[in-house]
């Protein structure tokens, strides 16, 4: 017997109630956008204070011009990449242990660990914007709390789990659809708050994010409700090798209608995904800044826009276009064109989920979910200097290079999502035949698997071989 299990008060309790943990999710996005959006101005100012550059009374490193961007930046992206290792290089190891331990001792824990995090992130970035003379290499200071409390893969983790253990199978999806849609809206109004208040002063934008966050770890320690009923004598241990391996298991173990197929290639379509989407978005400001002088409050409905597009088109299609678009766009339309085909493409987080919570049994699915969030992290860890790497190397001759690494990566995402949904059509189909036959015909339990698994060879490696099948099956079954 599990040392834990879903706490069925608290979840009947919260399907009543309605939203849960989905305005705290909306707050820690609004403070993770108004941050990080204001963050690539002041490092760019901070760098040009502190360089050679700084010294030269005829450049304004609060407005500096193309030529001074060109050669400011490329210090800028070697520092936000470190910023990004940091913040990932140990919830990539610690993510291997948080999903299985919140399997045992629960899931508050972890969020008020990784909302913690960010608190303290925050604050320190409101007190440290308030010093000139601070050089920027000190800002990396504020990224340990983020990579000590497991980071926001911890956090999207921890959520997702969450919204498993109060829900069953036929609104699951539809509440994970909520969840996102919140995420999305947070950030939205923090890419918009972030914008107002960063012409009065960066630190205003700082203190918004510690402020909301705080009230969102608040919010978290006093009115959500535990989920899981922990056991008498339950391994606190977080570095427990036994619940890795018990997830390990999980993942890797024979599934029938190619479940653990679908597994994997979920894994790896979400971190390409999200290098893609993190990678671009790391360097679209800075490209559309140094390119065409575009301003923190240009880029804003820019952003505000494509995260809307993001949030209220799930699917995919026409990705390399977009990207190939992005890289030849000049006017400002242009750009926002080229977002809405890119984003009639898109594959989304919630969509991918969604599927898995609907075809992998319930007290399997919060652990599936725990190894995605640690492929995620490794995802998360590649995209920065990969992406770093083309836009320092090709940014005084090709600096919209990058795009094209966006394109090649799409092209990718965009086969193995056709792959994942035509083997989950195919499931879905044989399912129903199986389930048919089962009904018409007598067959022993043996004879019945014997049966599944036989078709689905067929089926999969030749679909007209399937009436030969039918009538040997009865020869070859036990």
């Amino acid at each position: 017997m599990d040392d834990s299990e879903p706490s069925d008060c608290v979840e009947i309790k919260n399907r009543k109630s309605g939203l849960t943990l989905e305005p705290i999710m909306m707050l820690m996005c609004l403070g993770i956008n108004a941050n990080q959006m204001v963050q690539t101005n002041l490092f760019e100012e901070r760098v040009c204070l502190h360089s050679d550059l700084g010294q030269n009374k005829s450049v304004n490193c609060y407005n500096m011009t193309a030529a001074d961007l060109e050669i400011v930046q490329p210090a800028v992206a070697d520092l936000q990449m470190i910023k990004n290792l940091i913040e990932t290089l140990v919830p990539c190891i610690t993510a291997l242990f948080l999903g299985p331990w919140s399997d045992v001792n629960g899931r508050l824990p972890l969020l008020l660990t990784a909302i913690s995090g960010m608190v303290i992130s925050n604050c320190m970035y409101s007190a440290f914007s308030t010093i000139p003379s601070l050089t920027p290499i000190m800002f990396l200071l504020c990224s340990i709390p983020v990579a000590v409390s497991g980071g926001y893969g911890a956090l999207f983790m921890a959520a997702s789990c969450y919204i498993v253990d109060i829900t069953d199978c036929k609104s699951r999806a539809f509440r994970l659809g909520v969840l996102f849609a919140f995420v999305s809206f947070g950030s939205i109004l923090g890419s918009v708050l972030s914008s107002i208040l960063y012409g009065k002063s960066t630190t205003y934008s700082f203190c918004l994010s510690s402020f909301v966050s705080i009230v969102g770890l608040l919010y978290t320690y006093i009115f959500l409700k535990e989920t899981i009923v922990i056991k008498k004598g339950a391994d606190t241990k977080l570095f427990n090798i036994k619940l890795v391996k018990d997830m390990w298991q999980t993942v890797t173990k024979q599934r029938f209608g190619y479940l653990r197929s679908i597994i994997i290639l979920s894994a790896v379509l979400l971190t390409l995904n999200l290098i893609v989407l993190f990678g671009e978005a790391s360097f679209m400001y800075m490209y559309l800044q140094k390119q065409f002088s575009w301003t923190l409050e240009n880029y804003t409905p820019f952003l505000v826009y494509t995260t809307l597009i993001h949030a209220t088109i799930p699917v995919i299609a026409l990705g390399i276009f977009e990207k190939v678009g992005l890289a030849y766009s000049v006017h400002r339309w242009q750009f926002y064109a080229m977002k809405t085909v890119g984003y009639t493409v898109y594959i989304s987080q919630s969509l991918v989920r969604s599927q898995l919570s609907k075809s992998l049994p319930s007290e399997d699915i919060c652990k599936i979910f725990a190894f995605l969030s640690v492929i995620e992290n490794f995802g998360v860890l590649l995209y920065s200097p990969m992406y770093t790497a083309v836009y320092v190397m090709t940014i005084h001759d090709f600096a919209n290079c990058f795009f094209f690494l966006s394109a090649i990566l799409g092209m990718f995402v965009f086969i193995l999502f056709g792959y994942l949904q035509h083997i989950l059509q195919l499931k879905d189909v044989f399912l129903g035949l199986c389930g048919w036959m089962s009904l018409t015909i007598q067959l022993s339990p043996y004879q019945y698997l014997y049966l599944i698994k036989s078709v689905f060879k067929v089926s999969i490696k030749a679909p007209l071989h399937s009436l030969d099948l039918y009538h040997s099956y009865f020869q070859e079954a036990p």
